[in-house]
């Protein structure tokens, strides 16, 4: 709260010298940094430079009345600018000495150094020669046409017209800035401009508007001319001194702000023009609208403390209850973050409160769990929890069992909840999701297995070997010793040699597919890979009466992750088997596509229901008898399929069976 407070009169502080800020750009053309940080008197520094410096001389126009003009009648330099000068002059203590001159020559002479000020229209070209100072003040340019000229309205019709403007006069420049062709007649004054137009030899006349209104009563030619009603623009009007005299400059502004302060320019205006043509700024408006803005901020920011403090009245008395409130939402959090399920349900198994992992295991918000029954989600979970919570409710002890939900196995734990008098009228349920750990086990225990069958099939072969070794060697004894043309005995000697044969190649399958062969990338021929694999089925495939075709290249060979390969094949071979009855058909096509080794396994079966096509891939999910099935083998093929990076499609009618399509990645040689 104190924090907030501070924030709101800070802001009110930062507002405040805002304030000021503007108030004083708009008197003084100052802002609060140079108004605190000039001097309002001239150091002993600036004085000894302008007695150093000698007389400052200013150059300016001879002929532009009634700013600033060489009065005939008595050969005076006269004009509200001349005026201003003069009270400059007194306020610097020093003498300004004026020097008429054509316009253009007065800027020459500035920029050569032969002249000290002049003032003018400060602009980008002019910032080149000369550096400006503070406003002293505002006048407006304007065009001036004969009246009864109606071709031109505003400024973009002088492109096309001649046009008359004083030598050097910004109004050239602003033009050229916004028209690119303009036909000029250049004069050294406005007098000359207007006569030219009065002759017929110019279309228009540009330039300051008190000067160009002077002349046009001067020559009484009002009903002759007209002034346009826009305006070219409005400008302020600075000193300029030369780009070295940055010691001058700094001078001049600290005067400037003084006459400014005593509203000297405003004194002169009213002896030349009275109060309706001003030449300075009319901030009164505007410092106005300030100080009311000002009044609603502080008006706003009163009400808006008030606010803050009543509302800090009203935290403090609720302040207990908060306490209340925070500590049952942190219990809530915690309840929500952990990756349990968690349930609590009262006596008459209403869902009182859950977690979110709950929501996210149904899909539902909380709003639609509590204050319904288990059974309103699943039977399954109902029958699995209803009586752990009436054995908890019963002998006030905690309870687990293990349930399968959504093809996931739980863990469900129940504990008791006590009221204030240590009676259980709640139960808490807790649900581990113990799925990957009893797939890591059956793994586990497979693994374990294939060691163990492995090791014993090493030695049967050993064992058997042996025997077939001596049966084959007496056998080809027999034939060399009894060469007998006997057909039987032929026979029965060809029959040995290809039972031992036989009985060979069987034990060689047998030790290739027990042997753990790791991860390790290997090269095989894929037609013998898969004929192999066969062989493991040979029994079932006899019994069942089916049909193998192995549609494959006996020279396609490829690099390949052989022991994801043997699992993904025996388990959808097995499959495969399973689903076919007699005198069905498993044919299986191979071939290489790009980097990829592509099986397609399909068998005319049984066909799997469209409703659970995609649930095949599921963990403990099958379709066959209890003690027949795992639900684990799709399982091993998917998780398989996706380590190597492959990818594998189902698709499947109960009228032409079941098609698998796999596409494993290859490595080169």
């Amino acid at each position: 709260m104190k924090k907030r407070i501070i924030s709101v009169l800070s802001l009110f502080l930062i507002m405040f010298l805002l304030f000021v800020n503007r108030y004083l750009e708009i008197e003084y053309s100052l802002n609060l940094y140079e108004y605190l940080s000039r001097s309002k008197r001239l150091t002993k520094e600036e004085l000894n430079y302008l007695k150093s410096h000698g007389d400052i001389i200013y150059a300016s126009d001879y002929n532009s009345p009634p700013l600033r003009y060489l009065d005939t009648a008595n050969g005076q330099y006269r004009g509200v600018v001349i005026d201003y000068i003069n009270a400059l002059s007194i306020e610097l203590g020093t003498q300004i000495k004026v020097r008429p001159m054509i316009w253009k020559d007065a800027l020459d002479s500035l920029a050569d150094g032969k002249t000290d000020i002049c003032d003018m229209y400060p602009s980008t070209n002019r910032s080149k020669l000369y550096l400006f100072s503070k406003p002293i003040y505002i006048q407006r340019s304007v065009i001036l046409v004969l009246k009864d000229n109606e071709d031109i309205k505003d400024y973009k019709d002088l492109e096309t017209v001649k046009v008359a403007a004083q030598k050097g006069d910004y109004v050239i420049e602003f033009l050229n800035s916004k028209l690119s062709n303009i036909n000029y007649s250049f004069t050294e004054d406005y007098l000359q401009a207007i006569k030219l137009l009065q002759e017929g030899k110019v279309d228009a006349v540009v330039g300051d508007e008190p000067v160009i209104s002077h002349f046009i009563t001067l020559l009484d030619i009002n009903d002759d001319v007209a002034i346009l009603d826009k305006p070219l623009y409005e400008r302020d009007s600075v000193l300029s001194v030369h780009k070295s005299e940055k010691k001058l400059l700094t001078i001049l502004n600290k005067c400037i702000y003084n006459l400014n302060r005593a509203n000297t320019m405003n004194k002169i205006q009213q002896k030349w023009f009275g109060i309706s043509t001003p030449i300075t700024k009319n901030t009164s408006n505007e410092k106005y609208s300030l100080l009311i803005a000002f009044f609603g901020f502080s008006i706003i920011m009163v009400f808006y403390l008030s606010y803050l403090w009543n509302k800090h009245l009203k935290k403090e008395v609720t302040r207990q209850t908060e306490k209340l409130d925070i500590s049952r939402n942190d219990l809530q959090t915690t309840f929500d973050g952990l990756t349990h399920l968690m349930l609590v349900l009262n006596k008459d198994f209403i869902i009182t409160n859950v977690n979110q992992s709950v929501c996210d295991l149904l899909g539902l918000d909380k709003e639609d769990i509590i204050g319904k029954k288990c059974n309103d989600f699943s039977k399954d979970f109902e029958l699995g929890s209803s009586c752990l919570i009436r054995r908890t409710l019963s002998t006030n002890s905690s309870h687990q069992k293990e349930i399968q939900y959504k093809n996931k196995l739980f863990e469900i734990t129940s504990y008791p909840l006590l009221d204030q008098h240590n009676n259980v009228d709640r139960v808490l349920l807790m649900l581990k999701d113990i799925t990957q750990l009893r797939i890591s086990e059956r793994q586990i225990l497979h693994s374990s297995k294939m060691v163990a069958i492995g090791q014993l099939a090493g030695g049967v072969a050993h064992e058997i070997r042996n025997p077939l070794g001596i049966i084959r060697n007496s056998s080809y004894l027999l034939k060399k010793q009894l060469k007998t043309k006997n057909e039987v005995a032929n026979k029965s000697i060809w029959l040995i040699e290809n039972s031992v044969e036989r009985a060979s190649n069987i034990i060689d399958n047998l030790l290739n597919f027990s042997r753990l062969s790791s991860n390790n990338i290997s090269k095989i021929n894929v037609l013998k890979f898969i004929e192999g694999i066969m062989e493991l089925n040979k029994k079932a495939i006899k019994q069942q009466n089916i049909d193998v075709l192995i549609m494959c290249d006996s020279n396609l060979e490829c690099m390949i992750n052989v022991e994801a390969l043997k699992h993904i094949l025996l388990n959808i071979i097995s499959n495969a088997i399973d689903a076919l009855s007699d005198k069905g058909c498993l044919t299986i096509n191979c071939d290489i596509e790009d980097t990829k080794l592509v099986i397609i396994c399909n068998d005319n079966g049984c066909g799997i229901d469209n409703k659970n096509i995609d649930k095949i891939f599921d963990p403990f999910y099958t379709t066959k008898e209890p003690g027949k099935g795992t639900g684990l083998g799709l399982y091993v093929v998917y998780d398989q399929v996706k380590k190597i990076g492959g990818d594998i499609r189902v698709t499947s009618n109960k009228e032409i069976g079941t098609t698998f399509t796999l596409c494993l990645p290859i490595k080169e040689d």
